[in-house]
């Protein structure tokens, strides 16, 4: 990773783009000066864009150093609305199993090759096969990261009280639903 690569990902961050490449697909582009292949051809695309878009490497044209790269948006794909990625659930890790597990699958890697790029896809591999094999993966529902037992009490108290105020409109309730609030403000940015 170089300052070019960061540059890239925090335009990308800022931005709230989603990559749209495939680390499993092929790679883009060959350099003849090194022979090596790279994929420096990046695709972008909004959340919602990105979900129904399909990004395909094509044959190369006419022998340049690029592969052709087609972008489909199916604009009458229908977006899944229950779909909730999995996330890994490094609590209930056999981090012991893991640790095993990588050693062994990342020995097998030929690093005395002049290609970087194959021998870090082949690490990423290795990694990825140890952490399925050793790290449960799951999903919630209606999972909110930064969310908690005590910010949904809290949550539940402000509307507690918002109720309240709007029930019986008075200067005690609206002083509590702003204590309230003001409490559940101060919590929230300490988590």
């Amino acid at each position: 990773m170089d300052h070019r690569v960061e540059k890239v990902e925090n335009w990308q961050i800022d931005q709230n783009l989603q990559l749209l490449n495939d680390p499993e697909d092929q790679d883009t582009f060959y350099s003849r000066r090194w022979r090596t292949t790279s994929t420096p051809d990046l695709g972008f695309a909004t959340d919602d864009i990105a979900k129904c878009t399909t990004r395909t490497v094509q044959d190369q044209l006419a022998g340049s150093d690029h592969r052709p790269i087609i972008l489909t948006v199916d604009l009458n794909m229908k977006r899944s609305l229950t779909y909730t990625p999995l996330r890994w659930n490094y609590k209930e890790a056999n981090w012991s199993k893991f640790a095993s597990r990588s050693d062994i699958l990342t020995t097998r890697i030929n690093i005395n090759t002049r290609q970087i790029d194959k021998a870090n896809k082949a690490l990423t591999k290795a990694i990825l096969s140890a952490a399925h094999e050793c790290i449960p993966r799951g999903s919630r529902r209606k999972y909110i990261p930064y969310w908690s037992e005590e910010l949904q009490a809290l949550h539940e108290e402000v509307t507690e009280a918002r109720d309240n105020v709007e029930k019986e409109p008075s200067v005690d309730n609206n002083i509590r639903l702003k204590a309230k609030t003001a409490s559940s403000e101060e919590r929230a940015t300490r988590q």
